[in-house]
């Protein structure tokens, strides 16, 4: 059994939050005040425009960005009555059918934040979770989590949950209410119920408005993994520990005495070896213990991970050797796929198997490997070309792009011009515009390292050029010009 703990640290620029097992780095989040997560927030929004083509429609929720809605996460039964408005769904309907037209009202829910240069994905299926219950306010289905699987366990949580349903509401019972009294769960689902009722009482404004927000990440965090399998909970703030033991005094009081105070000197992310094993996740490469490596490189629309023996030697034959490390690969990848929380589209190049004995195992241990993942998976086989493809569930910005930016200089390529490349730009750029500064003195900026590069190897080069265009050149190295880029300066 693995020993988890949740490692908080919290300051005034950023909330930190780490779920350890044994010793090791799972899952890492990070929350800014101008990095905050916008899902699970409910709005009152504005339908601004339909796009046909694409079964979609585009509306104003009031943040920077328009959220996308589209029409298949449209319920039969709106919050219409709510609003001054003549559009009427249809309850037998299909997509293309729903009838919405521009600057209606409806409520939606964020359901995915924006990522690169798409705004936020929204619903109008609105669910508001608590720590045993998901109360699905518009549809009227129960759920048991996927993760109970003793048969007996799901038949009673099934009957609970339908005893205690909402009329004209459904419910998903969480994993955490395995352990739970049916009391319990019965009184966090009139918390639920109440809270969004009191949310809509702000439904009356103007659209855009926001009517439910989601808690701080450290209250999400406790109500969603601070579980029967978390040892601990470790805090380095007072008045968020404070927090905690306030939620924990109304939805399960015995969880309390697992709620640390951390008061140390010592950094709290350093006595648990955090910031070492931070690191690494902004590297492309992984080492393994056996001396291979793994490379993962993530793109827009999807992310590579190559798996390489590297200097693993401790099989002789070759698809013993291939198997070994494809399963050590593997079970790495399915922890750093969780730590970055990368989404979309995954493509892992294997180490070539000839048996396909071993390949279909090599699926049977990923599925294994993947069970504890939070984020819905779909795996597909490992096709003729040796590549495992997947596709991870993404909610929101992945750990790699909260931590890092793209690059000033490269502009996120990863690999910049050549200093010869440059040199023909520079030519190039005298061929051009050399009449219109025939006989001036001028001044050509570039990178220092550029500078060198000219004076050591270009002399020649430069020479000709004044001496065509009758210039006094000057070579100047300045820091504030970019690798590959340069300026033309007359003194």
């Amino acid at each position: 059994m693995i020993r988890k703990d949740i490692v908080v640290n919290v300051s005034n620029i950023e909330t930190r939050i780490a779920l350890l097992g044994d010793g090791l780095l799972l899952e890492y989040y990070i929350e800014r005040p101008e990095q905050s997560s916008f899902v699970g927030h409910v709005y009152k929004a504005k339908v601004l425009n339909l796009i046909s083509g694409l079964k979609a429609a585009f509306v104003n929720i009031g943040l920077d960005r328009n959220g996308f809605l589209p029409l298949t996460e449209i319920p039969f039964e709106d919050f219409s009555d709510l609003f001054e408005s003549d559009v009427e769904l249809e309850h037998e309907y299909r997509p293309e059918e729903i009838k919405l037209k521009k600057n209606q009202d409806i409520i939606v829910q964020v359901t995915k934040d924006s990522y690169s240069v798409k705004g936020p994905r929204v619903s109008s299926y609105i669910s508001i979770p608590g720590r045993y219950i998901v109360l699905l306010v518009n549809a009227k289905n129960i759920g048991v989590s996927r993760k109970i699987r003793h048969r007996r366990e799901r038949e009673t949580l099934f009957r609970i949950g339908k005893q205690i349903k909402p009329e004209g509401m459904g419910l998903i019972v969480r994993t955490a209410a395995a352990r739970a009294k049916a009391d319990d769960i019965k009184r966090e689902v009139d918390v639920l119920k109440r809270n969004w009722e009191q949310s809509l009482q702000q439904a009356k404004g103007s659209a855009p408005i926001l009517l439910y927000r989601e808690p701080n990440t450290v209250i999400k965090t406790v109500r969603d993994l601070f579980n029967r399998e978390i040892r601990n909970l470790y805090i380095d703030s007072a008045s968020e520990h404070r927090k905690v033991l306030d939620y924990l005094n109304v939805v399960s009081p015995r969880m309390k005495s697992r709620v640390k105070l951390y008061s140390d000197p010592q950094p709290i992310f350093q006595k648990f070896n955090i910031e070492d094993q931070l690191k690494s996740l902004q590297e492309r490469k992984t080492w393994l213990r056996s001396g291979g490596y793994i490379v993962i490189d993530q793109t827009e629309a999807l992310v590579s991970i190559d798996v390489n023996t590297g200097k693993s030697s401790k099989e002789k034959q070759a698809e013993r050797l291939a198997m070994s490390t494809n399963l050590e690969a593997l079970k790495e990848v399915a922890r750093q796929v969780r730590l970055r929380d990368i989404g979309g589209l995954v493509v892992i190049d294997l180490i070539d198997l000839e048996k396909k004995e071993n390949m279909r195992r090599m699926v049977r241990e990923f599925r294994s490997l993947i069970y504890d993942d939070r984020a819905r998976y779909r795996i597909g086989g490992i096709t003729e070309f040796g590549l495992l493809e997947f596709t991870r569930e993404r909610s929101r910005t992945s750990v790699t792009h909260a931590l890092s930016e793209p690059c000033p200089v490269c502009k996120g390529k990863g690999r910049i011009s050549s200093r010869q490349s440059t040199v023909g730009h520079i030519e190039r750029w005298f061929i051009n515009n050399g009449a219109t500064i025939r006989g001036k003195t001028v001044e050509l900026r570039v990178s220092p390292r550029l500078a060198d590069y000219l004076s050591l190897n270009h002399t020649v080069t430069l020479a000709r050029v004044s001496k065509e265009y009758k210039l006094i050149l000057r070579v100047r190295g300045d820091y504030s010009i970019g690798e590959g880029d340069f300026k033309v300066v007359v003194i």
